[in-house]
């Protein structure tokens, strides 16, 4: 079992290791317009290493819970997009492009359940960092909490907001069809809206199973007699930094190509964060070095 992880966090730092070295690439090549005709394939390449990254992620954590919640979120983020794409509800009427490939039956392309699975954990990573709880042993949330899945889908919905106007005008993985209002780039509002609902959902399943690995730990420390060890949970960081990058490739990309409210809306949301983190480090240091020259 031991080998296995051992095995499973290699793997997870490979892939890693592969999303930095093609990461600022990939920011140059948009942000530059020089993506060449035969790499528009990259995009969902990108797409599909950063949700295996995280899927992985998750089952070296929670081991078969995190095996499950990830194959749940790829079907049902899967089945909300099919039926967003052939029937025009949730989303708004939109049609994907032979932009991403391959496609599932034809219709949404391979990438996007990946991409979902890539916001709704990175998304979680960032809430839980805003609750305070990101370095927290696993033991400790053995129930779903509501104000946890609130916020990573409001996470969800914010890097949606640079995403669209990147996906649609600069990569053109998909196209709204009728009459799409001109107030965000030419989203409709109901496409955020369903956003915001799915992200709801798939962070609820992520937390469901989540709490059962957390359940099982704990079972398994008492069974043992043994104390909960932290230290076991496999970089805690990687949810946030993966969100963070994501969030600075869509405010560059969208600032050099002429979309400066998006790049504008990400960097607040990047100021926020920064500030969250910040401040109160600044604070401790700076108590520490009154008390210091106190002394």
């Amino acid at each position: 079992m031991l080998h296995q992880t051992t095995r499973l966090r290699k793997g997870v730092a490979a892939l890693f290791a592969s999303y930095l070295f093609i990461y600022p690439w990939s920011i140059a090549l948009i942000a530059l317009d020089r993506v060449p005709v035969w790499g528009t394939w990259m995009g969902g390449v990108l797409l599909l290493l950063q949700g295996s990254l995280v899927g992985l992620w998750l089952i070296v954590n929670f081991g078969r819970w995190g095996a499950f919640a990830s194959l749940w979120i790829l079907f049902l983020s899967w089945l909300v997009e099919h039926t967003g794409a052939t029937t025009g509800f949730p989303f708004g009427a939109f049609s994907y492009t032979e932009v991403l490939q391959p496609q599932i039956f034809g219709v949404v392309p391979l990438a996007i359940p990946f991409a979902w699975l890539l916001v709704v954990t990175t998304a979680m990573g960032v809430g839980e960092l805003i609750l305070g709880r990101e370095n927290r042993p696993m033991a400790e949330d053995q129930q779903v909490s509501s104000t946890k899945v609130l916020m990573a889908a409001v996470f969800a919905l914010l890097l949606d907001v640079t995403i669209e106007p990147f996906a649609v005008n600069i990569n053109g993985y998909w196209v709204w069809s009728g009459t799409p209002d001109d107030i965000y780039y030419g989203i409709p509002l109901s496409n955020f809206v369903a956003w915001f609902v799915t992200s709801l959902l798939l962070s609820w399943v992520l937390l469901r199973y989540r709490a059962q690995a957390a359940r099982q730990r704990e079972a398994a420390y008492a069974l043992a007699d043994v104390q909960r060890d932290a230290a076991q949970f496999f970089w805690p960081w990687l949810p946030v930094t993966l969100y963070l990058t994501n969030l600075t490739m869509f405010v560059l990309v969208n600032l050099s190509r002429g979309q400066e409210v998006a790049a504008l809306i990400g960097g607040l949301i990047m100021l926020a964060l920064a500030f969250h983190w910040g401040l109160p480090r600044l604070a401790r240091r700076m108590r520490d070095a009154e008390q210091e020259s106190g002394a």
